[in-house]
């Protein structure tokens, strides 16, 4: 088991910050952290190429970011389902800590920009 921090900050000025226990798995090198939270259950699979943040319950998602590359961002729950783009802008990895910024496009309009820092702690 592991302890991590999701920091997140959007362009709309939304901050969430949120401490869980996850199981922690290491597959060659990639580092999968499985969690449950209030909307259901989430995985984050980190690697030094890319992250994938699936979850699974009332929020459905799959959201791929590589650097400077555009993927598809898949956003569902039991009153809306539509897929977007994304494109990462700052992918700064290192063992202990993720740091990626992204932008979010509808039809490429942009509608959002975030930034993230999954944090492992002791």
């Amino acid at each position: 088991m592991a302890k991590i921090i999701i920091n997140s900050t959007d362009s709309f000025g939304e901050n969430i910050s949120q401490k869980m226990i996850a199981k922690k798995v290491i597959e060659n090198d990639v580092t999968i952290f499985t969690y449950d939270n209030k909307y259901g259950k989430g995985e984050i699979r980190i690697s030094p190429y890319s992250t994938e943040i699936l979850k699974f319950g009332e929020i459905q998602s799959k959201l791929l970011i590589k650097p400077e590359v555009k993927t598809n961002f898949i956003y569902k729950t039991s009153y809306f389902n539509k897929n977007f783009t994304v494109l990462c802008k700052k992918y700064v990895y290192s063992e202990n800590k993720l740091t990626i910024a992204y932008v979010i496009y509808d039809n490429n309009i942009e509608i959002n920009q975030l930034e993230i820092e999954i944090i492992e702690v002791q």
